[in-house]
């Protein structure tokens, strides 16, 4: 009886070695952190601490997705900047085992108002920084709107048969993954005899633009529209005088927001009209450009706060992307230029409404990829960054061609360093130039295959 309680003792003790052996054998490998949310105010720290299974040897690797808004350590030390939301990861060096925690830094007291008192850095360069900006979206046919039969400043928003912008219509394209907005806004038609802004729409299109800058996008902000006064061929100095009073007020206005808020001076500088109008113009017209792109930097840095810091896109004749346009376009003396080019490509299918080509070809590809070369050749490979103001393409029924072309097109431009701005007009009727991707009515954004191709180009 004594010698089958021992074997069973013995039995039992090698069982328990055995399970516990498994468990220790079957341990999940991988990288976990003490929260997946934490909040953290401006200035202040807070240490993640994680916990490794199932590998003996290891390097943890810390990382933020917004250096601007968070810092880490390698140590899982949180530092909060400024406000927004960040995702700080840690991984497990040469593995795919890691783990993320989603961080929320607010304001300290004293950091003042929901927009103002960000500073920007002095340190980094404009072609560091535009790799910030991932893809955009653009608020067309709204705070861009003119015509001399519209009755009063705001009725300006919704003229062209767009709704009244909302802030749910901003995060909606943010949940769809674009992280910038530009926002077209027209001028010349909300001044006095003295050149002086509407407080009234000036006041509009700050808090539009407060829409996507307190919800952690960039901003791109800029005159559009203004061809009816602002001509290349006709240059004066009651035209100069106009343009830097706007820009005057605008650097005002905006001189306390970040770099989240980068101003464009100019959308498509050209001589309506003219026989080059869509191409390059002539010689003088861009030496005129390169005075008005001259005119925007100096005035913006003359003014106060962050604008002397700010990054600034400048556009050559009619925004074009090739030809004299470019190679003739003047470069500021100043380390914070990114260049603004429009490029609907391939025409006959992004832009042309009039040509029945609705499909996506190997020949369509090669146009894509000669004008992202001549990009990088003439301004990349010199330090100048590039950014696509404008592209996209019509609705002709061909949502599978429109999705091939936008994916190639997002690709080629990740590889050239270009972030791209898809041009929504808010119009998806059968005729005209239909872009739109955010119903503006529902707040949601549509043609699915569109938008899920354009991020895939972004991988």
């Amino acid at each position: 009886m004594r010698s089958k309680r021992i074997i069973s003792l013995i039995m039992s003790a090698v069982m328990v070695v055995m399970l516990c052996s498994t468990a220790v054998f079957a341990a999940k490998k991988g990288v976990a952190l003490n929260k997946t949310s934490v909040s953290v105010t401006a200035g202040k720290s807070i240490t993640l601490k994680p916990t490794v299974t199932g590998v003996k040897n290891y390097t943890l690797q810390w990382s933020t997705s917004d250096k601007t808004i968070a810092t880490v350590s390698k140590s899982g030390k949180v530092t909060g900047v400024k406000a927004g939301n960040v995702t700080v990861t840690v991984k497990i060096k040469d593995t795919k085992y890691k783990a993320s925690c989603k961080v929320t830094v607010k304001k300290s007291a004293s950091s003042g108002s929901d927009t103002t008192k960000n500073t920007i850095s002095a340190s980094g360069d404009a072609l560091d920084f535009v790799k910030n900006i991932k893809i955009g979206w653009n608020l067309g046919n709204t705070l861009d709107c003119t015509g001399s039969w519209i009755n009063g400043d705001l009725a300006h928003e919704t003229a062209w048969g767009n709704p009244k912008t909302t802030e749910d219509m901003i995060k909606a394209v943010k949940n769809a993954r674009f992280n910038a907005v530009r926002i077209p806004t027209s001028w010349g038609e909300h001044l006095d005899s003295k050149n002086n802004i509407s407080k009234e729409w000036l006041d509009r299109v700050q808090t539009v633009v407060d829409y996507a800058y307190k919800n952690d996008m960039y901003v791109i902000l800029n005159t559009h529209h203004e061809t009816d006064w602002i001509i290349p061929s006709k240059d004066s100095k009651e035209m100069s005088e106009r343009f830097t009073s706007i820009w005057k007020q605008i650097a005002d206005r905006f001189k306390d927001y970040d770099e989240h808020l980068i101003f464009e001076g100019l959308n498509e500088p050209r001589t309506v009209g003219s026989a080059n109008e869509w191409n390059s113009g002539t010689a003088e017209e861009r030496k005129v450009i390169n005075k008005y792109n001259k005119l925007f930097v100096e005035t913006v840095r003359k003014s106060d706060g962050n604008n002397k810091l700010r990054y600034l896109m400048i556009t050559p004749y009619c925004a074009n992307s090739s030809g004299a346009a470019i190679n003739d376009l003047e470069i500021p003396d100043d380390s914070r230029i990114i260049i603004s080019v429009h490029a609907y490509l391939p025409y006959n299918m992004a832009l042309n409404t009039g040509s029945k080509v609705s499909s996506f070809t190997d020949n369509d590809k090669q146009e894509i990829d000669s004008m992202f070369k001549r990009l990088s050749d003439r301004f990349i490979s010199k330090g100048i960054p590039v950014i696509v103001g404008e592209f996209g393409s019509v609705n002709k029924k061909n949502d599978d061609e429109r999705a091939k072309l936008a994916k190639y097109y997002v690709s080629a431009a990740k590889k050239a360093g270009v972030p791209c701005f898809w041009w929504d007009n808010g119009n998806d009727s059968s005729s005209g130039e239909a872009f739109l991707l955010l119903n503006r009515k529902t707040a949601k954004m549509e043609h699915d295959k569109i938008v899920k191709a354009l991020m895939e180009g972004l991988k």
